[in-house]
């Protein structure tokens, strides 16, 4: 296993709308690489990882919540070709990225979602998800659309961010 450089606001790669993969094509590969995401997310306490954070062009992703104790393994979600096919509700909570490392900021976001998904095993799946979950999934399909928390911010409060952001770039890798 491996911890993998996670690519930062202004890369390219973060930008780009992913176009679903092909399963069968890139089911060899995914055991280590799933392994080496899951260690790379847990490394910097994330919830969740896409593969353009880590430089690469594929639609999926990982979510990895926390256990109810400290101690509890996290509940993984392998999520590939996501589809958020229905919303509901609506928060505004304070939320982060592993791509803008430092930054945190409120964020609306629906309360209840239901994707659909393959897993790591080509199955699919139909999911509705609430709280922490949710929030999660939307997060990850928006970086494989190509979006970052930051596009979700109060328009008033975008130039407070673009200072947080130009002050945070020095210390970032």
């Amino acid at each position: 296993m491996a911890i993998l450089r996670i690519t930062k606001y202004g890369e390219p790669v973060l930008r780009q709308k992913l176009k679903p993969v092909n399963y069968d094509e890139i089911a060899p590969q995914l055991p280590q690489l799933l392994k080496d995401m899951e260690e790379t997310c847990l490394s910097v306490r994330g919830v969740g990882l896409a593969a353009n954070q880590i430089g690469l062009p594929l639609r999926l992703a990982v979510i990895l919540l926390p256990g109810e104790k400290e101690d509890d393994p996290p509940t993984r979600y392998v999520i590939i070709n996501p589809q958020i096919i229905s919303k509901r509700g609506e928060k505004i909570e304070e939320e982060g990225c592993l791509s803008l490392p430092g930054l945190w900021a409120d964020v609306p976001r629906a309360t209840d979602v239901t994707v659909t998904y393959l897993d790591e095993n080509g199955q699919e799946h139909t999911k509705r998800a609430r709280g922490l979950l949710a929030k999660a999934f939307q997060h990850e399909v928006d970086h494989l659309d190509g979006k970052l928390f930051i596009d979700l911010i109060d328009p008033k409060n975008k130039p407070e961010v673009k200072k947080i952001i130009k002050k945070l770039r020095n210390q970032w890798d």
